[in-house]
């Protein structure tokens, strides 16, 4: 149950529910978990450049187009282009025969053609439910809306029942809430909602311990959904949100509800060819709620005032969420730029958590005892440019016993009014002078093209795909990165229609042309076309034309990985027709980059050879299985290495890249018993591999061992002694030559 923080709503309710204070403990707020409803996914509407008539028309430029929530849009002026889902826009002119420039937005390949969620380049526009996101009245739909797209609404519920929870008494109820909606990123949405409520109960009981009249304001609700429609238009989504909960008396947060829900639907105007308005959804979720503790209720000891007090607080149980809705989006108009959607839902809610002190003796006991059910059945309309208003009525169905919640009306009126915006703008067609042209001595004739899109089975564009008119063109051209095509112009009557995809005809239609229009059409392959692939056969030499073994790293058209060749050098690939580059490495020689190209169902050799990789010198750095000797000492400076010693050490990082044989050295350091001798042998050895890693050896190939003065070669007790001391040693732990 939500409270809307828009007191001047509940201002002329002053008559019937004057402002009373609540006698007992600071009140309890509310806790209704918010729903959401989805947007229909876009889709890019083909351009209409039939012939003009003969008298040019004033220029035109459209206006903002507006959405409601079944799936009307409005807009006035010309429309070309269809829009992205993400609402991105990019500017692309020509001159047709009329001279006009045309302006649309990029398109996207998540959108097809006669998309139901487009009207004239834009995405549907939706409303907000009575506390959360975007969807019906109660019910959340796994959609998020067009990218950037912004939604206000107002909303108003209430009712008034006579004999309502105890013999002889009226109660009345007038709730009010603002919900306000962002989208800012494609498949996600932001939401936020503050509520108030205002309850009056009348009744003769003369020792009553509750307030005639109780306010509950101030309860804020917000949270996030991330949902995503397929093509075929099933959704899913889940919402994540949090309720800030406040009294009677203050407007400061007192307790914290937490719920989440998951959702989906099916659309049938994406599953039926004649897009048939028929869309099923359901959320089934869970919520934390914690406003029975917003106020004292074991103060009061009167059954009666207890329960009265609850209800009027809106206090409610944690428990599990169901909500099943069918609504009828519709559009009506010229451009179908209204939305008519009519709305039924069934909700139903079982508590998780059991109150004793609400339990009442003597009462008929409910027929499901933790459930809570009602029945909605409602109307949405786009009536103009993003302004919406709807209207449902709540029937009661199934009240809980007292102590797993309060008691469901028997009916509630819902009204509501609500605006969304979305601030890209609409696709524009300005008029231009036309050239001169020479006067003709008799009309030229009219003539019809076919505009469409190639899909493959799974509703996904074509590119590429060569598009071909047997007996009309002898001319072929190519769909776009949208599958999209746009013929040359035909007579009237019916025009053939092959697509041809790697060399191959895999669908075929005819087309009928009508002078002066445009004939949309989708050609949907019943198969998706296979790449055409080609065989590359490779081999590698030495300088002396000996085979090398070798490994082939491949990238380009989607794939970037290594191919080890045999061990006489050869190696055999089929790769996708497509441009190529390869590097080509083996342990000895130079590394070499080739490119080559490969072409569907034909055959390329390449033979290459390879140069010899000159060992680097090493004079001061020599070594076999046993270990590795350097000519000169390493010094150190403190605990790491003297500048004096790098030069010897950019030798020895040399000599161990160059011998991969050498598969892990230890570095030992040794010195004399001077001070903390361990840590600086520890350090020191450190110093030394931190060093080579740094040149470029493997660190997987370097250890560290600090000996301190444990192993001395002379006597600690003079200087040359100490200095023999002082050592490091490069000892081969594992060899591989």
């Amino acid at each position: 149950m939500h409270r809307c923080l828009v007191r001047a709503w509940l201002g002329g309710l002053g008559a019937l529910v004057p402002s009373v204070a609540f006698a007992a403990p600071p009140a309890l707020p509310e806790g209704e978990p918010a729903a959401a409803e989805p947007a229909a996914e876009p889709a890019p509407a083909p351009a209409d450049a039939a012939a003009e008539p003969a008298a040019e028309p004033p220029a035109v430029d459209a206006t903002p187009v507006s959405a409601d929530a079944s799936g009307g849009v409005e807009a006035s002026g010309s429309v070309d282009l269809g829009a992205d889902a993400a609402g991105e826009v990019a500017e692309a002119s020509e001159a047709d025969g009329g001279g006009r420039k045309r302006r649309g937005r990029k398109g996207d390949d998540s959108v097809r053609a006669n998309d139901p969620g487009m009207v004239e380049g834009r995405r549907e526009g939706l409303m907000p439910t009575n506390g959360g996101s975007i969807g019906l009245f109660y019910t959340a739909l796994p959609d998020v809306g067009g990218k950037y797209t912004f939604r206000f609404r107002l909303h108003t519920d209430f009712f008034r029942k006579s004999n309502f929870m105890y013999a002889g008494d009226t109660h009345a109820r007038v709730r009010g809430a603002v919900t306000i909606g962002f989208t800012p990123f494609k498949f996600g949405e932001l939401f936020f909602s503050v509520k108030s409520s205002a309850n009056r109960n009348e009744r003769p009981q003369a020792d009553r311990q509750d307030a005639k009249a109780v306010f509950a304001l101030g309860d804020v609700d917000f949270g996030l959904k991330a949902a995503h429609r397929f093509k075929n238009g099933i959704g899913l989504g889940g919402v994540l949100g949090l309720g800030l909960l406040s009294g009677s008396e203050r407007l400061r947060t007192s307790n914290v509800n937490f719920w989440f829900d998951g959702l989906f639907a099916v659309d049938l105007r994406y599953l039926t060819k004649k897009q048939a308005p028929v869309r099923f959804a359901t959320n089934v979720g869970w919520m934390l709620d914690n406003s029975l503790a917003v106020a004292n209720y074991a103060a009061i000891t009167d059954d009666t005032s207890r329960e009265v007090s609850r209800f009027s607080l809106g206090g409610n149980h944690s428990r599990v969420t169901m909500r099943y809705a069918v609504d009828f989006p519709v559009r009506v108009g010229k451009r179908r730029q209204f939305g008519i959607d009519p709305i039924l839902e069934w909700a139903w809610d079982v508590s998780t958590r059991r109150e004793p002190a609400f339990l009442q003796p003597n009462v008929k006991a409910s027929p499901l005892p933790r459930s809570s059910q009602w029945l909605t059945i409602g109307l949405r309309a786009n009536v103009v440019s993003g302004l919406h208003i709807d209207a449902a009525a709540d029937i009661g169905l199934v009240s809980p016993n007292f102590e797993y919640g309060p008691p469901t009306p028997p009916w509630q009126i819902i009204l509501g009014l609500g605006w969304t915006f979305d601030p890209v703008p609409v696709v524009r067609e300005v008029e231009v002078a036309a050239p001169p042209t020479e006067p003709q001595t008799k009309p030229a004739p009219l003539e019809g093209r076919i505009v469409g899109q190639v899909v493959d089975p799974n509703g996904a564009p074509i590119p590429d795909a060569k598009i071909l008119f047997p007996g009309a063109a002898s001319n072929a051209i190519l769909t776009d990165s949208n599958g999209a095509f746009t013929s040359f112009r035909f007579p009237a009557g019916q025009i053939a229609v092959q697509v041809e995809v790697g060399g191959q005809v895999v669908h075929e239609a005819t087309a009928e042309v009508k002078d002066g229009e445009d004939t949309s059409v989708q050609l949907q392959l019943q198969t998706a076309p296979a790449p055409a692939t080609g065989i590359v056969q490779g081999s590698v030499t030495d300088p002396g034309g000996a085979p090398v073994a070798f490994v082939l790293r491949v990238s380009g058209m989607g794939i970037d990985e290594p191919f080890n060749s045999t061990d006489d050098g050869r190696i055999a690939l089929e790769l996708s027709e497509g441009d190529y580059r390869a590097t080509i490495t083996a342990p000895g020689f130079k590394e070499k980059i080739i490119t080559f190209t490969v072409k569907g169902k034909s055959e390329i050799t390449v033979r290459e050879q390879l140069e010899r990789d000159a060992p680097v010198s090493t004079p001061n750095v020599s070594g076999n299985k046993s270990g590795i000797k350097l000519k000169k000492k390493i010094r150190y400076e403190g605990n790491g290495v003297h500048s004096d010693s790098h030069a010897l050490l950019d030798e020895l990082a040399a000599f161990l890249n160059g011998h991969p044989e050498f598969e892990l050295v230890e570095i030992g350091v040794h010195t004399d018993d001077r001070g903390a001798a361990q840590q600086r042998s520890d350090e020191r050895a450190d110093a030394v591999k931190t060093y080579l890693v740094g040149k470029g050896v493997a660190a997987g190939r370097l250890s560290a061992k600090g000996f301190g003065a444990s192993k001395p070669v002379a006597v600690n007790m003079t200087e040359q002694g100490r200095a023999k001391n002082n050592r490091t040693v490069l000892t081969v732990k594992k060899y591989g030559g």
